[in-house]
């Protein structure tokens, strides 16, 4: 490199980190000296040599830029663990990851994994991405895949979402952005919080493909506009052709989960003069399961269901998940909300919810659903 070229980047440098150098530096030698003198060395260069200190700085600047990695992938994890209460609600089945070597050449970062029995929640950093790309939300968005993840034989992508608290609310294009920036996005770094919801299945496949435990995670930036005009129809072939932000490997943590056996209790609505039999709640910190049968199931959980026959058993359905509560040793009370998806199996309909931030499961002392009693802790 040339010394005109050197110079010139020299007077660039913050003069911040030209200070920390010489600090450095000065922790080489025997004597002391205080930042008047450290200043006073940079201006004389009476103590130090200005090859030397051109070395000091840009080792500092890449120590510095390490730092930073290092830095936002603890910092995201501390705020990770807070937001979903993972140390207060005593949850076993979160693991998070150190920062390896190998991490820091790469820009995506594997921050923690959780299990919330149907799938694997992973947390990622991913830079470098530009603050712009967060204000063309609609047309740019953030792809996963798994090796060995196939549907019909076809491997495909899913969507990650940007890691907002779990108590945001946001609606419209303005407020997702502004979430996204508070919550998930480090400006300096241009790192970028990702959410990945992994399906067990998904990841049954991964494992198969690998032949172990361990499964290989990609992520990149997804142009849809830039797909369209190129004219490329298949994403898989889009995406493949496109720059990544790196891969990493990770073990899937453990489940963690509790049955609740109801005795097949009866819950009669009187508005609806309907009865629907609440079986069983499968609960984790971050999801539940509730397993429900009532008349004439099965024909509406189809394709071809009548849906002016079933609206008046979906809303019984919903009120099975919304107004059920699961009651603490303290007396709070929480509610799993609606479901998700309510596939039909073995014969009970099974009613998918899940949420942000963990519940104890081993302090639910009641559930109830209006005066019936589901379960309780004797």
């Amino acid at each position: 490199m040339k010394s005109e070229v050197i110079i010139d980047a020299m007077n660039c440098i913050d003069e911040k980190y030209k200070v920390e150098a010489l600090r450095n530096l000065q922790n080489l030698s025997a004597s002391p000296c205080d930042e008047k003198e450290i200043y006073q060395v940079h201006r004389k260069a009476k103590k130090i040599s200005r090859t030397a200190l051109i070395a000091a700085v840009l080792a500092t600047l890449l120590v510095g830029s390490a730092f930073a990695v290092w830095s936002i992938h603890s910092a995201r994890q501390q705020e990770l663990r807070e937001d979903m209460r993972i140390d207060e609600k005593d949850v076993n089945s979160y693991v998070e990851f150190d920062l390896s070597d190998e991490a820091k050449e790469t820009g995506v970062t594997l921050l923690s994994t959780v299990n919330d029995g149907e799938t694997q929640r992973v947390f990622v950093n991913v830079s470098p991405v530009e603050k712009e790309e967060l204000d063309r939300l609609e047309t740019v968005s953030f792809a996963w895949r798994l090796d060995g993840m196939t549907v019909n034989g076809e491997d495909y992508w899913m969507t990650a979402t940007p890691k907002m608290r779990a108590d945001t609310t946001a609606v419209g294009h303005d407020a997702v952005r502004d979430a996204i920036l508070r919550d998930a996005y480090d400006e300096s770094t241009k790192t970028l919080t990702l959410q990945c919801f992994i399906h067990k299945e998904e990841i049954a496949q991964a494992q198969a493909f690998e032949n172990g435990e361990s499964v290989h995670l990609t992520v990149t930036l997804w142009d849809h506009h830039a797909q369209a005009d190129a004219g490329v129809g298949s994403s898989d072939e889009w995406l493949r052709s496109q720059k990544s932000f790196g891969s990493v490997w990770f073990t899937p943590t453990e489940n963690e989960t509790r049955y609740f056996d109801f005795n097949r209790s009866i819950y009669h609505d009187e508005e609806l003069d309907k009865e629907i039999e609440i079986i069983g709640l499968e609960l984790t910190p971050f999801s539940a399961v509730w397993k429900v049968h009532y008349e004439g199931d099965a024909s509406f959980h189809t394709p071809e269901a009548d849906w002016d026959s079933y609206k008046d058993w979906a809303a019984l359905e919903d009120k099975v998940c919304i107004e059920s509560k699961i009651i603490f040793s303290n007396g709070t009370e929480f509610s799993t909300g609606g479901a998700l998806t309510a596939p039909y199996k073995n014969g009970v309909v099974e009613q998918h919810c899940d949420w942000g931030g963990a519940i104890n499961i081993d302090d639910v002392q009641r559930i109830v659903l209006d005066d019936l009693v589901l379960w309780e802790n004797k």
